[in-house]
């Protein structure tokens, strides 16, 4: 069979290259040459036909077509061929910012503390240090609701306030919060009523909200006798007391295990008393009596049986020694 010479990794013969002719080099070069010459032109030609351009053969090109960049609207776009300077992002946070949050944080929390303790009725305005006083906003908000409740009053006073001035008041003499004695018209000392109701209002709803609570009032201080110790404040629930104390004890009902109320495996000396009293007695009574007469029978033969234990040892023993004088003699 004959053999294939491009076989088994023999080279196939080399192609002879084909020599240019000498003409159409210098053609070549002529044309490049007076392409070179001519001065560049603005605007491309235009191609006869309109028809659907080729696409770009090159690997770039589509490479970089469908990376499209995103721009905010409304921002500046840069010119790479203006901007030469070098624009650098600003860092999120710096030493600067962090000290700044860091003393923030202290503050608000030196306030909450001053809170806290306001609510606890710990707080005193005014010290060393403090910028101003806090703001009590329960306090507020609590006289805002009082002063809201009588607004309707206050509005039928001033649409009314032209009738009252036809006619002389009525003068009122009361006593302030100063204890001094004042005189005032009938509508001045309503005013002043309604501001200590308002007043009042505010300072019980201060200590309802308030977390710490308020010291009772009678609170007794240094020494004092109290006369109630001595002396009976109510006789009748006295004499109550003393009938319940002087009352005979009764005692309370028997009560005894009941062997039928549960089902249990019970042993060979269990013994189910019965639930009457005087038949119970006797049962026990009886019970008694035969146990004394058992350990009676018992430790009797137990006696009887150590007599005759210690008299069959001595006869024995007398037997014996009998025996050893008489062989003794032999």
């Amino acid at each position: 069979m004959p053999q294939d010479p491009n076989l088994y990794g023999q080279p196939p013969p080399k192609k002879q290259k084909k020599e240019m002719a000498l003409s159409s080099s210098l053609d070549f070069t002529s044309q490049l040459t007076s392409l070179l010459s001519k001065p560049p032109t603005t605007q491309p030609a235009q191609s006869a036909s309109h028809g659907r351009p080729r696409p770009s053969k090159s690997k770039t090109d589509a490479l970089f077509a469908s990376a499209k960049v995103k721009r905010t609207p409304g921002a500046r776009q840069p010119n790479p061929d203006t901007d030469t300077k070098l624009t650098l992002r600003s860092p999120t946070t710096t030493e600067e910012d962090k000290s700044a949050h860091a003393a923030a944080r202290r503050k608000m929390e030196e306030k909450a503390r001053l809170y806290a303790a306001m609510k606890r009725g710990d707080y005193v305005p005014g010290r060393e240090g403090e910028a101003a006083p806090l703001v009590d906003f329960d306090r507020k908000w609590a006289e805002a609701q009082g002063s809201s409740a009588p607004s309707s009053e206050d509005d039928h006073d001033s649409a009314s306030s032209d009738d009252d001035e036809k006619r002389p008041e009525e003068m009122v003499e009361y006593e302030d919060e100063f204890g001094r004695l004042r005189t005032a018209t009938r509508s001045q000392y309503e005013t002043y009523q309604r501001r200590l109701a308002r007043g009042l209002h505010a300072s019980a709803e201060l200590e309802i909200m308030s977390a710490r609570p308020a010291a009772p009032s009678n609170i007794i201080y240094g020494p004092t006798v109290q006369a109630e110790a001595f002396v009976a404040e109510d006789e009748v629930r006295m004499e109550e007391l003393a009938r319940k104390r002087d009352r005979s004890a009764t005692p309370p009902e028997a009560r005894h295990y009941d062997a039928q109320a549960e089902i249990r495996n019970r042993g060979t000396g269990f013994y189910a008393f019965s639930k009457d009293e005087e038949r119970r007695k006797e049962e026990m009574e009886g019970l008694k009596a035969e146990r004394e007469r058992t350990e009676r029978i018992r430790f009797g033969g137990r006696r009887r049986w150590r007599i005759a234990f210690w008299t069959g040892r001595v006869r024995s023993g007398w037997q014996r020694q009998r025996t050893v004088e008489m062989l003794g003699r032999v």
